[in-house]
């Protein structure tokens, strides 16, 4: 309960905001993709990917998250080890993840770097992967670049709410409420 208020006092401040509907979809439209991941994730709990050098942020995130019940979750500080873990579940034949939190501003390795390599992965090993980036910013130079990655489909505020959790459990996830 005491974690929940220091969260929901730490996100009033920002702003959300989104380069399309796809989150805040009055009409309870779902696309395709999401669709997609819904039907995957039917009879086991699809992987989630959060890619955030932030450790704060990171385990915010992460405990949103399990807070409104998606728990098979897989934390990365640096996005060359979430690549290193992809390349390993592929060498494995195992399911990437249905969903990847990317944040775009990294040391290192940074989130369009990231995007650029996730492109060399083969069609059928990502096609049910849906990456949102994880931003403070709302760069319009930002939200540009983002078009040319067809694998992005939309932008998240950070610290990620609550409500925004709920809101992609519901897209991707077959999960009672916590």
């Amino acid at each position: 309960m005491k974690q929940q208020r220091n969260r929901e006092r730490i996100s009033k401040p920002l702003k959300r905001f989104t380069m399309s509907t796809h989150l805040n979809n009055t009409n309870g439209e779902v696309s395709a993709q999401a669709a997609n991941n819904n039907n995957r994730a039917l009879n086991q709990e699809a992987l989630t990917y959060v890619v955030e050098d932030d450790k704060a942020n990171n385990f915010l995130c992460k405990m949103t998250l399990e807070d409104v019940g998606i728990s098979n979750i897989s934390t990365f500080l640096r996005a060359d080890l979430a690549l290193a873990d992809l390349k390993q579940l592929l060498e494995r034949n195992e399911n990437f993840p249905s969903l990847i939190l990317l944040d775009i501003n990294m040391p290192a390795m940074d989130g369009w770097a990231f995007l650029a390599e996730f492109r060399n992965f083969p069609a059928e090993a990502k096609a049910n992967t849906t990456i949102y980036l994880f931003s403070t910013s709302e760069h319009p130079r930002d939200m540009e670049k983002a078009k040319m990655f067809p694998e992005v489909l939309d932008f998240l505020a950070k610290p990620l709410s609550e409500d925004v959790a709920n809101s992609l459990k519901e897209k991707y996830f077959r999960l009672p409420n916590p």
